[in-house]
Formats: structure tokens, C-alpha cells, sequence
């Protein structure tokens, strides 16, 4: 059998070419869907730059990663400070829950010292936040939309130039927008990239027009990573057909997509999706793998496989 290697020698850079890991994807048309992260948390902690990489070396984030890692599906981030608290020892702390209902409560904690975000990330972890009440100074559902953009530079170049210009720029044109830039949140190959709350969805090479969709209420498709709620790969696609034949009101409806996998007799995969008032069927297979490359590395070396998926049809099943 050929190697790997030689099987994508046309698609791969030449070893004299380092490019950037977002312009090789682009320029090979790599699909993002399937790809966004899986969350039932997402909690946004104020870390003074720089970042190292791994962002959870930082000291803000050091003594609280092990907590937060007890809770699989809580995703850490770091997020750069508000202006007021560059030069305090102040620390927020954003948390977004996915709530059973499909709505998204967004609450804010002040931690003044190290023991304090402790007490908050251990309280959040356990269930019990009557430890850390009295440092929270908001607690209500999400309604308005929020942004998070990755601009890791530390972690990959893309997100540290694109995600920083892309954040920039945005703030200026849609102001009445919360932006928070915030560590890495995978993808940078789909730079500029972002999170949008409370519809859990992640977009991949975005630029103000398509944000200006997202914000509008409409859909674009080829752009949309996946939900938070479905776990990555074929459930976040088979979530993201029945949201794009459906329409909006799919954002604010409790959703579960079950996984089928493959047997001999019938080698495509199906997801079941309940929504909150009716059932669908998508039967997806992968349509290709393509490389992602190592950014600015001589020739993409060492370059990984990700797979892009076709839905090969969507079913809406009787009651």
C-alpha cells in the first residue's frame, strides 16, 4: 500500500513552502463541520497575557485546571482581562451552563485572590455553589448574543493574527457585541474562529459579513463548525442538517443526537436527533480525508488526517 505521504503529495506543500496552517486549509477547501468543541460548560477565567502554551501552565490557571479537568464536559478558558483590571488582583470569571432545557445561564463571579477561584472552580465542579455565592455578582439566562474568538497566538499563529484583527474589527462595527478573546478552542486551521452564546455554535473563517449572518438569525451552513451540545464528528453534522432544514427555532429546543455506528451489512452511519417536538434520521458517511498541516512548518510536516462528512439523507420519522 502507498504511504499516507505519497497518497497526498499533490494536496501537500512542497518542502521549500512553509504556509499557515488556515491558508493551506482554504486553499484545499477543508469543511469545518463536525468539529466544534462538546460542552455542557464553558468557563472563561481572566488570564494577564502573555500565555504559554499550554495555556494551563499560566499561574492564574495552574492551581484550578485539575479541578475543572474532574468535569469532562466543562471547557477552561483563558480570556484576556477588561481594562480596569490590567493592573489588579481582580480576577472574573464567566460561566455559561447548557441548561436541560436548551437555554444557557450565564453567571459571573469577582474572585479576589488564588483561594477564591479555587473556592469557585471546586464549587462549580461539585454542584454546590453555595460555597462561592457571595462572589457572584450576576446569575440569569443568556438572552443577548456573546462572542468568544480564539487568539491564542502562543498556540498557533492563525488564531494570534486573524482571531486578533477578526476581534478587533468586530468590536468596531457590531459595538453593542460582548467580545471576549480567549485561549485556544481548536480548529486554528479554520482561523479566524469563534464561539457564539446562547446558540453553542462555532463558526471557522469568519469575516464580518458572515458574522453579521450569524447575528441576523440566519444560517451559514459551510461556515458552522458544529453545536456544543453534540459530541464532535458525525452527531455535530447530523445536528447541523436538521438546524439548516428546520430553521432558527432549532437553537432554542432541547436536542440529542444518538450515534449509530457502522455494522458490515450497512456501512454508513445513522443519528437519531430528537428535537423538542419531533425525531429525524441522518444517515452520514465520510466523504474524504484531507491533511492538516503543522503551520509554518517546512513542507506541513508532520501533518494530521480530519474528516469531512456528507449527509447522505435526512429523514423526518413518524411519531
Amino acid at each position: 500500500m502507498a504511504s499516507l505521504d505519497h497518497l497526498f503529495e499533490a494536496l501537500l506543500p512542497a518542502d521549500d513552502e512553509s504556509p499557515r496552517c488556515s491558508d493551506f486549509a482554504q486553499t484545499i477547501g477543508l469543511q469545518p463541520a463536525g468539529t466544534a468543541i462538546r460542552a455542557d460548560r464553558v468557563m472563561l477565567v481572566e488570564t494577564s497575557l502573555p500565555w504559554p502554551k499550554p495555556v494551563f501552565d499560566h499561574p492564574t490557571l495552574r492551581e484550578i485546571k485539575n479541578v475543572i479537568n474532574a468535569s469532562p464536559t466543562t471547557r477552561l478558558l483563558a480570556s484576556v482581562p477588561d481594562d480596569e483590571r490590567l493592573h489588579t488582583t481582580a480576577t472574573e470569571v464567566l460561566v455559561f451552563d447548557r441548561l436541560a432545557d436548551g437555554t444557557v445561564r450565564h453567571h459571573r463571579y469577582m474572585a479576589s485572590d488564588p483561594n477564591e477561584l479555587l473556592d469557585v472552580a471546586t464549587s462549580l465542579v461539585d454542584g454546590d455553589e453555595s460555597a462561592c455565592k457571595p462572589l457572584c455578582l450576576y446569575d440569569d439566562l443568556l438572552t443577548a448574543p456573546v462572542m468568544l474568538v480564539c487568539t491564542q497566538g502562543s498556540h498557533d499563529v492563525c488564531c494570534g493574527a486573524e482571531g486578533a484583527r477578526f476581534a478587533a474589527a468586530a468590536a468596531e462595527r457590531f459595538v453593542d457585541l460582548p467580545i471576549y478573546r480567549v485561549s485556544h478552542t481548536g480548529g486554528h486551521r479554520f482561523a479566524p474562529t469563534a464561539m457564539t452564546l446562547p446558540d453553542g455554535r462555532m463558526w471557522a473563517n469568519l469575516d464580518l459579513d458572515v458574522l453579521g449572518e450569524v447575528l441576523d438569525g440566519d444560517f451559514p451552513r459551510d461556515h458552522c463548525r458544529g453545536w456544543w451540545g453534540a459530541e464532535t464528528g458525525f452527531a455535530q453534522v447530523a445536528e447541523l442538517a436538521v438546524r439548516a432544514e428546520k430553521g432558527r427555532a432549532v437553537d432554542t429546543q432541547l436536542r440529542t443526537v444518538t450515534v449509530t455506528l457502522p455494522e458490515d451489512s450497512d456501512p454508513m452511519t445513522r443519528c437519531t436527533i430528537a428535537t423538542s417536538d419531533d425525531r429525524w434520521e441522518a444517515v452520514i458517511s465520510v466523504s474524504r480525508q484531507l491533511p492538516t498541516i503543522s503551520c509554518r512548518a517546512p513542507g506541513g510536516a508532520p501533518f494530521k488526517l480530519a474528516n469531512e462528512y456528507i449527509v447522505e439523507s435526512l429523514t423526518r420519522l413518524e411519531s
